[in-house]
């Protein structure tokens, strides 16, 4: 059951923007006619596959869209595929012919690989399964051997200086960063940190859900977010993003915070707030399909609407450059969602909130067919009020 999902609103360029998104987000999903079975394109377009940064950031606005079978396949082939001769690192980008991209692979010694990786499909696999109530992320064997390797061999073989950290190796097998442009031969960049501290708490739920204690990692987590905070210049007022190789620390041209904002590793509020509003002014000037997709969710899980809508529109809008990016329409569906619509997802009670933040003016909006562990519910706001049914 896909493609169920709706959204209504007085505002018409809204109604349309969500219309483009999720159309143009199903022709992008196969549904179990190739090798690889189920799966959705969450690479550069017309590449035929999927990558694991795209899909872990695609994955909320699939399973709004009744994806979420296509985002565990496409999760357990990555699992399946770490090994001791990638260094524990996985296949960075996978095909619908269950083959690897060749562009980005030529041998288990020489292929791409953005260090972040293992730790996002980490984080990814929790929150599906926060979303879906399905064990399979808790329990089977493919993915709890890949989270034992991630959090243990992956580390050691790739922390060169012993800080529990890892460091890029120069070349693009062993990207420090998701940023691809700017500083490879960096020893470490910040989103490393920040991915790596969510994967270890998520790591610790993971094992406080199979009855073991996740004191560990929740401890690991705290010193990542830590030594984040550590990396704040405060003449400059934002995070330095390079540690360099001889251990002083470099600003990148870039805002570069988009990794820190979505995995939530901002701990001083302070710091939080400077950085929002820097990023928001940033980001206006220039901005990728890639970076912009994640900025409304970001702005709106922040509390700030305005920012919000505006990138929300923006990046709807049939104007944009590389509009055809497949995580642009999958990310304005999370951001209508997750953000303007304010869904949260409770596992304990197999039930939706909702906390809306509709754009000034509008105090009545429907957003229906949303999948709720196994229902379909409907989330309507009349004149500022909230009602959820399901069916």
């Amino acid at each position: 059951m896909f493609g169920t999902l709706d959204f209504i609103s007085p505002d018409k360029e809204l109604n349309e923007g969500f219309r483009w998104a999720k159309e143009y987000a199903l022709s992008l999903a196969h549904h179990g006619e190739d090798r690889i079975g189920k799966w959705y394109e969450a690479a550069l377009p017309d590449r035929e596959g999927f990558c694991i940064r795209d899909m872990c950031h695609q994955a909320f606005g699939a399973h709004a869209l009744g994806l979420e079978s296509h985002t565990k396949n496409m999760m357990m082939r990555f699992a399946q595929s770490i090994s001791e001769s990638k260094d524990f690192c996985c296949f960075w980008e996978m095909d619908r012919y269950y083959g690897i991209y060749h562009d980005d692979y030529y041998s288990d010694e020489k292929f791409w690989y953005n260090l972040p990786a293992n730790f996002d499909l980490l984080q990814g696999c929790y929150e599906m399964y926060k979303l879906t109530g399905d064990r399979t992320f808790i329990d089977s064997e493919d993915f709890l051997h890949f989270y034992r390797l991630t959090v243990n061999h992956y580390i050691k073989k790739w922390d060169v200086d012993g800080d529990g950290i890892p460091e890029g190796s120069g070349t693009v097998r062993g990207i420090p960063s998701y940023e691809e442009n700017e500083g490879r031969d960096a020893a470490q960049m910040i989103d490393l940190l920040a991915a790596e501290a969510k994967a270890m708490d998520a790591y610790a739920e993971i094992l406080e859900l199979r009855g073991e204690s996740g004191a560990a990692y929740k401890a690991w987590a705290r010193s990542l977010y830590e030594e984040i905070d550590r990396r704040w210049d405060e003449t400059e007022q934002r995070y330095y993003f390079f540690k360099l190789r001889d251990g002083t620390l470099a600003h990148a041209k870039n805002p570069g915070a988009e990794y820190l904002l979505h995995f939530d590793a901002i701990t001083d509020e302070r710091k939080l707030a400077v950085t929002l509003e820097k990023f928001h002014e940033q980001c206006k000037e220039n901005v990728s399909a890639e970076v912009g997709s994640y900025l409304s969710k970001i702005f709106y899980k922040y509390g700030l609407p305005e920012y919000g809508e505006y990138w929300l529109r923006r990046f709807t809008s049939p104007d944009l450059y590389r509009r055809e990016y497949p995580e642009v329409s999958y990310g304005c569906i999370d951001a209508f969602v997750f953000g303007m619509m304010g869904v949260k997802y409770h596992l304990d009670t197999k039930t939706i909130t909702a906390e809306p933040m509709l754009p000034a003016g509008i105090s009545t909006a429907s957003l229906t067919g949303l999948p709720v562990y196994g229902k379909l519910a409907d989330v309507v706001v009349k004149d500022g009020k909230v009602s959820i049914t399901y069916r």
